[in-house]
């Protein structure tokens, strides 16, 4: 039968036996880890004032108790009545605990009476136990240390025992206090995670999922264990309610809309544990800094304290598993609610994915207290306001195409939030427009002009890249400048082609005209472009009115294009399904333009509605 996972005292383990199987790699510590080891010990000794419940917490151990079935068929082995656990994982730090207690007896032998050390078998190497259990003997011997030598993993295990030994020549007063770390039940021992799997479990698979690749047990499935195991102070039923719903919380956080808007900082392999995270800090920062500190020793601050905290919580907790199991379930219903609310979703994703460092948390949001939704609301557009105060001034958009290019974005990226909030309120509940925060942020976005009347300079462009440019320039132009534009671009093809894609093929293209007729056509355009009254210019040209985010995949190798190319391949990528932020599809469809007429060209007079639309989307968060 399966314990599940609980701390358990290594003194509660002096008198086990351990076997390890044939899978399994043989000993490895070197005298780093030991070191480690031992200066980990040392350190929590020398910790003033602590608390007798404070101790020193091990890594997990994994193990499963052997059947009577297998004992039968390990006979050989001369195993007693007595349970043995097959060590799943952690067999390095037992072994090194072993040889620890060993020579802490030997060493000690005058002072104090070691009456159990951990019995460990390899089944591939059946004259382990009695080394093991003599070990000092072969230490001082000659002849049988050469035997230890002969053999890879036992040569580990006598470095092992020699850094151990070198560790406590000018440390002999330490040898009485680890030893008591190592014996004691209750008062700062040293723990280990003790996680038993069900005997029949395969241990061959469960040791793959430990070990290929070196997955860890995690603080949730370890806090999972702790709630999901035998105990008949918990009814079935509540643990199946548990169970379930655990995996309903799972699921949605699988989602990458949901995840995304919330951006934790860490990667979970399963991300339930984020919420029990988030529960420990709310937690700890609820007590007074020198609290603080002793929550901190009782916890410790390794990568399992989340699990420590939980596991004394639910052991406090005699049983009563469902006031806990809401308390976690209250906090993933707050963060489904906000997901369901189009403004608490879009601001608290901006606040989260912007480019700039996160002043406001999920932790501080959820560490205060809002009586209504529009009070959470108020909440968010002030943290917003504080986020974007360098964006505005006297009411107005500051920013233009000199700003700081991370500003532009974060503004941008702002404006694109409080667009997809406006068709969530213009559909009047029916359903929630959502920024997807997991594609946006996934995209490199450059600061562009929206309409560019000077281009890169062409000697500075690759031949594929300027046949690119011009083959663009001939869609968008040729038709609307009529003959003298194919005129100009005649004497770059080596013959005449009616087919349109045909003649641009490298093979027919006169590669020392390219560069002039390319220079030519800007030209040409250029003055076709200045017959428009409505011209961007001066101040206009780099002004906010005239930038946009640009998908870097569009922005192609060849620079800064005119508006109706853009245009253009927007609408193409669009189509083949690449994400476009619904605020610059809306700019290349006219959507903020009085003159919807002239669909390739962006006018001073677009510009100048364009930045009024702006202004007006974002007047709540202007001070």
């Amino acid at each position: 039968m399966s314990t599940g996972v609980k701390l358990e005292a290594v003194a509660r383990l002096l008198d086990l036996e351990f076997f390890i199987r044939s899978y399994q790699r043989g000993y490895r510590w070197d005298s780093d880890h030991v070191n480690d080891l031992l200066n980990d010990f040392e350190e929590f000794i020398k910790q003033p004032n602590k608390a007798e419940e404070e101790f020193y917490c091990l890594q997990p151990i994994v193990v499963k108790q052997l059947s009577a079935e297998e004992k039968k068929k390990l006979d050989r082995f001369e195993f007693g009545e007595a349970k043995i656990y097959e060590i799943i994982d952690g067999q390095q730090r037992i072994t090194t605990l072993t040889i620890l207690l060993h020579y802490l007896k030997k060493s000690l032998e005058h002072e104090v009476f070691l009456e159990s050390i951990p019995v460990i078998t390899y089944e591939v190497r059946e004259e382990s136990k009695e080394i093991l259990s003599n070990f000092s003997k072969y230490i001082n011997s000659t002849e049988d240390l050469s035997e230890l030598d002969n053999n890879i993993d036992f040569y580990h295990m006598k470095v092992a025992y020699t850094t151990i030994s070198k560790w406590f020549e000018e440390k002999h007063e330490r040898r009485i206090q680890v030893l008591k770390l190592l014996t004691s039940y209750k008062i700062n021992c040293v723990k280990v995670i003790w996680y038993e799997v069900a005997e029949n479990d395969n241990s061959i698979d469960v040791f793959r999922r430990f070990n290929v690749g070196k997955i860890p047990l995690t603080n949730a499935e370890l806090i999972k264990a702790l709630f999901l195991k035998e105990n008949e102070l918990v009814e079935q039923s509540l643990k199946y309610i548990i169970s379930k719903e655990w995996q309903q919380i799972e699921n949605q956080l699988q989602s990458q809309f949901f995840w995304s808007f919330l951006k934790p900082k860490n990667e979970y392999t399963s991300r339930i544990e984020y919420i029990f995270d988030i529960i420990f800090e709310r937690e700890r920062l609820k007590i007074t800094p020198k609290d603080r500190t002793a929550f901190d020793d009782l916890y410790g601050t390794d990568k399992h304290k989340v699990f420590r905290y939980f596991s004394s919580w639910i052991a406090k907790a005699n049983g009563n598993l469902m006031e806990l199991w809401d308390q976690i379930n209250e906090v993933f219903e707050r963060l489904l609610q906000w997901y369901n609310h189009p403004e608490h979703y879009h601001y608290i994703g901006f606040l989260q994915n912007k480019e700039g460092e996160r002043k406001v948390s999920i932790l501080d949001i959820l560490s205060n207290e809002f009586e209504t939704k529009q009070d959470l609301t108020d909440f968010l557009i002030k943290a917003v306001s504080k986020e974007s105060s360098l964006f505005f001034k006297d009411k107005r958009i500051v920013l233009d195409y000199n700003s700081d290019k991370k500003h532009l974005r974060d503004f941008f990226f702002l404006f694109n939030v409080q667009s997809y909030i406006h068709l969530s309120k213009a559909s009047k509940g029916e359903e929630i427009y959502r920024l997807p925060f997991n594609l946006f942020s996934s995209i490199g976005y450059d600061i562009e002009h929206i309409d560019s009347r000077t281009e890169k300079e062409v000697k500075s462009l690759k031949l594929g890249q300027k046949l690119e440019f011009l083959k663009d320039l001939e869609i968008d132009f040729s038709s609307e400048i009529g003959g003298k534009f194919e005129e100009n671009i005649g004497p770059l093809f080596k013959e005449n082609y009616e087919d349109s894609n045909k003649k641009w093929e490298d093979n027919n293209i006169n590669g020392d005209e390219l560069e002039k007729i390319l220079e030519n056509t800007i030209e040409l355009i250029n003055e076709y472009l200045e017959k428009d009254t409505d011209k961007l210019d001066g101040d206009s040209k780099h002004g906010i009115g005239n930038l946009t985010i640009l998908n870097d995949t569009i922005n192609r190798g060849y620079g800064n294009a005119y508006f109706n190319t853009k245009r253009r391949l927007i609408i193409e990528s669009d189509i083949k399904g690449t994400y476009i932020p619904v605020a610059v599809k809306n700019i290349f469809l006219k959507y903020y333009s009085g003159d919807t007429k002239k669909h390739t060209r962006w006018s001073k007079k677009d510009a100048e509605n364009y930045q009024a639309k702006m202004e007006e989307s974002l007047k709540i968060f202007m001070k």
